[in-house]
């Protein structure tokens, strides 16, 4: 997945990204999943309130699939 074909749908705590991670991968979604939290402890400072700040992206041709399938595992 190029970077520029990639659309954030999900944003969370590292437990739900994760959830819906899961979720997408058992549908046969590839998605990414970006924790801006991790990354700020490893370069050494931490952004307050960036402890929900982990994004979930799927490719721009998957967007309306994985909406489904997380609306559905949600119900």
């Amino acid at each position: 997945m190029a970077a520029d074909e990639l659309i954030h749908i999900y944003s969370g705590s590292f437990l739900n990204a994760q959830f819906v991670a899961n979720v997408l991968d058992e549908n046969n979604i590839k998605c990414m999943v970006k924790d801006d939290y991790q990354n700020s402890i490893i370069a050494g400072w931490v952004s307050p309130g960036s402890e929900n700040s982990v994004r979930v992206f799927v490719a721009k041709k998957d967007v309306e699939a994985a909406k489904e399938v997380i609306k559905n595992a949600r119900d």
